[in-house]
């Protein structure tokens, strides 16, 4: 059912610094597995692509509005590893967090 996928969406949007799959299907008293193929199923992407793009999403606005340090961006969006931070955003981006706010500020 569709309101199960808002609960979560909705979850992540609160949650996405440090929420995972497994204490949004408790909080809402849903099987991890089925909760995990329902998001994928009605999506086509997994929770982690949501977390991910949450993530992301807000580092990109951190990036533009603010001059925190790329380590305190990566640890406020919820990657305690600054190196992984700085890969994930650079995929995702096909830049650097500092080309990325060298370009949009």
């Amino acid at each position: 059912e569709d309101t199960a996928l808002f609960k979560i969406l909705d979850y992540i949007e609160t949650n996405y610094i440090n929420g995972s799959l497994s204490e949004a299907s408790q909080i809402f008293h849903y099987e991890i597995s089925w909760l995990s193929r329902e998001i994928f199923k009605k999506t086509g992407k997994t929770f982690t692509q949501f977390m991910q793009e949450k993530r992301l999403s807000q580092a990109e606005f951190l990036l533009k509005n603010t001059n925190k340090s790329f380590t305190d961006i990566s640890i406020a969006v919820g990657y305690e590893n600054t190196s992984y931070f700085h890969k994930i955003f650079t995929q995702n981006f096909k830049m650097s967090p500092k080309e990325y706010r060298k370009r949009n500020k």
